[in-house]
């Protein structure tokens, strides 16, 4: 599996060293996948330009053996990359993890990242394994939101009752639902 990439995208106010970035690096990384968690900017008062252009500079070179993971604010930035991506290009998959992709009522700040929206057919296109991640009680980015990205790209939708927004503060240093989920994209790529 030595040239299989994986891109971890955190989310808003989060950095590469938060929730279970770090475990899921060091589980990847044992298996020979190279693994970087992206250090997006500004991600206490993220702007979709800054991270657009983030992603653009540290995100290259997509085939399909490059696998996408975002959490929360992250799984928009990987969608908005892709969407700009040529029809030409493919990526081995995608992991949304409480993933959204419509203004949130919670969060209003992030309202900007909605525009322009993602072509869900083009998504699939670049993408064929697509899997969402997502907990019932989640009370950041409700359930509801998490389902219609599901639908929205033809993804199956992964869920625990009890995760809320997958937080380290909420003890998610681990989550073998999402090691398991990759590794099953990765193994058939």
């Amino acid at each position: 599996m030595s040239h299989t990439r994986v891109f971890i995208v955190h989310g808003y106010t989060a950095s590469p060293q938060s929730h279970w970035f770090p475990w899921l690096k060091q589980q990847l990384e044992t298996r020979d996948i190279h693994v970087e968690v992206l250090a997006m900017p500004d991600p206490h008062q993220p702007t979709p330009a800054a991270w657009d252009a983030a992603m653009d500079n540290l995100v290259r070179d997509h085939d399909e053996r490059t696998f996408l993971l975002g959490h929360s604010l992250g799984c928009i930035a990987i969608l908005r990359q892709l969407s700009r991506l040529p029809v030409s290009r493919r990526v081995g998959g995608i992991l949304l993890v409480s993933g959204f992709d419509q203004p949130l009522h919670t969060l209003p700040e992030l309202d900007p990242f909605m525009q322009p929206g993602y072509d869900p057919a083009h998504i699939m296109t670049l993408a064929p394994q697509r899997v969402v991640v997502a907990s019932r009680d989640d009370a950041i980015v409700p359930y509801r939101y998490c389902q219609h990205l599901s639908e929205q790209l033809a993804a199956p939708l992964y869920s625990l009752e009890q995760g809320g927004h997958f937080l380290d503060r909420d003890g998610f240093l681990t989550l073998p639902l999402v090691h398991d989920r990759l590794l099953g994209m990765i193994a058939p790529a």
